[in-house]
């Protein structure tokens, strides 16, 4: 319906809420001959009324409309009007290109070219790089050029490059600034030679050392280092680049790499001159992001005038995290300051934090202010001291240690079990000692005492551990029943074969739990039946633990109960027994696991995919590829980690052409996974494909690594002829096989 006389007079109104009601009005259906009152509102002098309306038009995007947005941007006079079409017409997305595009061909003005140019790279659109891409080196206004180039940075791509670099050479400084913008934010290594010589040039600086910092390459940190070095003055931006490489986002195995020698060399090369002016600037520096980045570098430097402000810069919200890393970087030479700081500490969060930091670089010296902490109100500070103990491996700190098996804290209690292990283990002369007092403990009127001795006394083997483990299996406490139960189940001792069965039947679903994990482990002769039983427990848990124990064993006797079990249970007892069927290597259960691919639980479904791995015959196999043009992305997953089980050769391309296309991220990892299983040479073009995708780099990468015999030659043969990028990825990987191949 056209809008009523009554509603353009609201629109044209003194009164801005009258208007918005109008404009509301108005954006709810319009017809073509009311644009002229739509865009006189998309003018409006009110934020609210150009809101709505942009709203209405981003409903509604017809052609028209497109094409009187662009229009808009011709309004010289209202700003308001203009910044309104432009966000309609990036909202309306790629509908709207070609419009754009055209108008772009005839247009003269320069400011609704520079409207139309700044659209094409907010955009992002194939056809307007294209555009764009034209218009390089042919547009005459310097403004509209430069706008050209800025807008090519926006997405990314080297493939720009060819175009954007011979700009350098023109005397146009202007635009030569742009240039050297656009290609830091498409960040590719191979623009480097073509922008580094420009650094001559003293309005070109600024703009390069970003640049140099967008791309992130560690080759430029010796041009870095030496500006930083010669420059009377410090250069700040030169320092935040270094920081932005440090920091970029890289392939785990390139950013281990790196991480080290980027630290090295400032520590090599920074003058030592420049710190105290680094200290100055990070004193009157308002910019938190700013005072960060000093508190690293002062970290790197390992001058010993940087400590007390690492220390101070420790205490302040917005910089803790910054000058606890820093002095993790210091590194040793900074803990006696440390720990005369954590022994003033009253705040919790500085006090964790300074723990933190001995845990990291902390030696036998630090064990005397630790202990003091072991008593300490707060349980996470206990726990955090607790497990400092157990890395600065001190063996004074044992009986310290012990009597922490009971403090209030459950992790503060594991946490004393896991660092007296460890002492143990580095001191074996302590072992005796260590057994004697732990024997008290087992009597001990706690039970979190008795229950974690126990545990010490089992992982330190001490003299009659079994038998003690008998006995309190059979305590009256369940707690302590379920710890031996447990224990047991790390250990091949025949003698437990009758306990953990007895143990089947306790009156605790926790004891009982304990006992079916434990057989699953040891799988004595007598399990079967008992387990078979447990089948018909009334905890969901304990009857798909049995299932899952009952499939290691592999025993026709449990076949059949597993059936029964298969159709009614809750899934949870239905998925451990498709598994277990599927252990069995019965023939006669396979149809009845078919059966289970179809099911409406998505659960079941990926469950079944998952066993098929486990079933012999190409029928198996044919249905598992099947899977893997599911509509789910659970399942195709599954049915990759199921081939990659299966270890069948003709599943690799399959698998390869998974890797390549599959839209999930998910479903790609497992089948690199499942790859990984099945390494050959016919999988290298895949997988150095797959090192350009991001999201799944790093498992490409082990894979290298791992088989390294397979694919080093083929490795060293791609990287002769890679682009910039991937040269620096697989010379990472093969520098990783090297340190594989050092004793």
């Amino acid at each position: 319906m056209p809008v009523d006389e009554q509603v353009t007079a609201q629109a044209r109104s003194t009164d801005a809420d009258v208007r918005q009601r109008a404009a509301q009005s108005v954006a709810t259906t319009f017809e073509e001959r009311d644009f002229p009152l739509v865009f006189e509102l998309l003018g409006d002098r009110d934020w609210r009324v150009r809101k709505t309306i942009v709203e209405g038009l981003i409903r509604d995007a017809r052609q028209e409309v497109v094409q009187g947005l662009i229009r808009a941007l011709s309004d010289s006079d209202n700003a308001g009007k203009r910044n309104s079409a432009t966000e309609a017409l990036i909202r309306i997305g790629d509908r709207s290109i070609d419009a754009i595009v055209d108008h772009l061909d005839e247009e003269k003005d320069v400011d609704v070219r520079l409207s139309l140019v700044h659209l094409l790279g907010d955009l992002r659109n194939s056809i307007g790089f294209a555009t764009l891409l034209d218009l390089v080196g042919s547009e005459s206004d310097v403004n509209v050029a430069s706008a050209v180039v800025t807008s090519i940075g926006h997405y990314r791509d080297a493939a720009a490059l060819g175009r954007l670099l011979p700009l350098l050479r023109q005397d146009d400084l202007w635009l030569r600034f742009h240039v050297i913008e656009a290609v830091g934010e498409i960040g590719d290594r191979s623009a480097l030679p073509a922008i580094l010589p420009l650094y001559e040039e003293k309005s070109l600086r600024k703009p390069i050392l970003e640049a140099v910092g967008k791309i992130a390459d560690v080759g430029t940190i010796g041009f870095l280092m030496k500006i930083i070095q010669e420059e009377p003055k410090l250069n700040l931006t030169a320092l935040r680049s270094l920081i932005r490489i440090a920091d970029a986002d890289k392939p785990k195995i390139v950013k281990a790499n790196e991480a080290e020698l980027i630290q090295r060399k400032f520590r090599e090369s920074f003058p030592p001159s420049k710190i105290d002016p680094l200290i100055e600037h990070l004193r009157s520096t308002p910019k938190r992001e700013v005072r960060q980045f000093i508190l690293r570098f002062l970290g790197w430097s390992r001058d010993p005038r940087a400590v007390p402000l690492l220390l101070r810069y420790l205490e302040e919200p917005d910089t803790a995290e910054e000058a606890a890393q820093g002095l993790i970087d210091f590194g040793a030479a900074g803990c006696e300051a440390i720990l005369e700081k954590l022994r003033a500490a009253e705040e919790d969060d500085v006090i964790a934090l300074l723990l933190r930091i001995i845990n990291a670089i902390g030696g036998a010296e630090s064990t005397t202010t630790i202990l003091h902490f072991l008593d300490h109100d707060n349980p996470a500070i206990r726990r955090m001291a607790i497990e400092a103990l157990g890395q600065l491996l001190d063996p004074r700190s044992i009986d310290y240690l012990l009597a922490r098996l009971d403090d209030d804290d459950v992790a503060a209690q594991q946490a004393a079990v896991n660092s007296v292990t460890a002492l143990v283990g580095a001191f074996p002369e302590c072992k005796n000692d260590v057994l004697t007092r732990i024997r008290r403990l087992l009597g001990s009127a706690s039970v979190p005492a008795r229950l974690n001795s126990l545990s010490l006394f089992v992982n330190i083997q001490g003299e009659g551990f079994p038998d003690e483990l008998l006995l309190a299996s059979k305590n009256s406490d369940p707690t302590i029943r379920q710890r031996a139960v447990f224990l047991m189940g790390r250990f091949s001792e025949e003698r437990f074969a009758d306990q953990l069965v007895l143990s089947l039947a306790d009156e605790s679903a926790a004891v009982r739990l304990a006992a079916i994990n434990a057989i699953l482990k040891l799988r004595p002769s007598n399990g079967i039946e008992p387990l078979i039983s447990s089948l018909e427990d009334g905890e969901v848990w304990i009857r798909a633990a049995a299932a899952q124990a009952l499939g290691e064993y592999r025993d026709p006797r449990a076949v059949e109960p597993l059936l029964q079990h298969l159709d009614h249970d809750p899934p949870p007892v239905r998925i451990a027994a498709i598994e277990a069927l599927s252990r069995c290597g019965d023939a006669s259960v396979r149809e009845r696991l078919y059966r289970c691919l179809d099911d409406p639980d998505l659960e079941i479904r990926r469950a079944a995919v998952l066993a098929l791995s486990r079933a012999a015959g190409d029928d198996a196999l044919v249905r598992t590829l099947g899977a893997m043009t599911d509509g789910d992305w659970r399942i195709r997953a599954a049915a990759a980690a199921s081939l990659g089980m299966r270890g069948d050769i003709r599943a690799l391309e399959p698998l390869q052409q998974i890797v390549l296309e599959d839209p999930d991220v998910y479903v790609q990892q497992a089948a690199v996974q499942a790859i990984e299983k099945m390494p050959d040479r016919s999988s290298f073009p895949v997988l150095l494909k797959a090192l350009e995708n991001p999201a799944i780099l790093d498992e490409v990468s082990d894979i290298f690594i791992k088989h390294k015999a397979i694919y080093r030659q083929l490795l060293e043969e791609a990287w002769r002829t890679a682009d910039s990028r991937g040269e620096v990825v697989i010379a990472a990987i093969l520098h990783a096989m090297k340190r594989r191949d050092l004793p």
